[in-house]
């Protein structure tokens, strides 16, 4: 089982190396995205502030932090961080250090707030990575992440079922599966629906999918990565609300909000008391 763990950490690595130094776009809807996914949290909680950002990966989400207000530092355990850095180079008061989430690299309650969007589903101790986070909140601090949904049941099966063979393939291979992915959503998908919402406007989006409406916001390249994220990623958990309801429990959170975004996510916001003595 070790050796299994091993290997998927580093398939992991490799796999999300390649992905953010190959896809690493800023893209300026990220803004509203980064808002979204870190919900009640607002543009105002940052000011200030000294936040980690857990699987930074290219920076888009750190990025917005720090324009924000907030001293930022970025945690990535894949060459992503190298992109990332220069996403970031000239913003100051943000650092960047490569390392790992399961074991994180920083003394307990260093900061105000950590997050961590859309990377724990990936790891192969989710939980774990927690509240390994957790002790890195500082007491009356917060920490907030986003997650993969248990919502779509069959389309996470059907996906599982592929990814047991994408996952596996050469990274370039996988890549243009993933071209191929992202150029059928657009042709016959979101090319329609932006021409058919042009004409006859919003009564469009009643008869189509969330994913479409979502991705036509977007540019191609957008939909391109997010199918190598879908294909090549090695692991992937899914949760609900109850799940996470236990993680903030057995971490001790107080003022815990868990909501869902759409089919696809969740979050949880939770503080940590501020008479907490488990980081000090």
């Amino acid at each position: 089982m070790a050796g299994d763990s091993s290997s998927l950490r580093t398939r992991t690595r490799k796999s999300f190396g390649y992905q953010w130094t190959e896809f690493g776009e800023m893209q300026e809807q990220f803004r509203d995205d980064f808002l979204n996914y870190i919900a009640p949290v607002a543009p105002d909680f940052f000011p200030g502030k000294r936040g980690l950002d857990a699987g930074c990966g290219f920076g888009r989400h750190m990025y917005h932090a720090h324009r924000f207000g907030a001293r930022m530092v970025g945690l990535d355990f894949s060459r992503a961080i190298e992109r990332a850095r220069e996403v970031t180079l000239e913003l100051d008061g943000v650092k960047l250090v490569q390392g790992d989430i399961l074991r994180p690299p920083f003394a307990p309650a260093s900061f105000d707030f950590v997050y961590s969007l859309g990377v724990l589903h990936h790891t192969v101790d989710p939980e774990g990575g927690f509240q390994a986070l957790r002790t890195l909140v500082r007491p009356g601090g917060s920490i907030f992440v986003w997650v993969y949904s248990k919502s779509r049941r069959w389309t996470n099966t059907l996906l599982e079922g592929a990814r047991a063979i994408t996952s596996r393939l050469p990274l370039p291979l996988t890549r243009a599966l993933s071209w191929g992915g992202a150029a059928i959503d657009w042709v016959f998908f979101i090319w329609p629906y932006r021409l058919l919402r042009g004409l006859f406007g919003a009564a469009v989006d009643k008869v189509t999918l969330p994913h479409i409406r979502a991705y036509a916001r977007y540019p191609f390249q957008v939909a391109y990565a997010d199918w190598f994220d879908r294909l090549s990623a090695p692991i992937r958990n899914y949760y609900n609300g109850e799940d996470l309801k236990g993680w903030a429990e057995r971490a001790g959170l107080e003022n815990v909000t868990i909501s869902q975004t759409g089919l696809y996510g969740w979050r949880l916001y939770g503080e940590v008391p501020a008479t907490d003595r488990a980081v000090s």
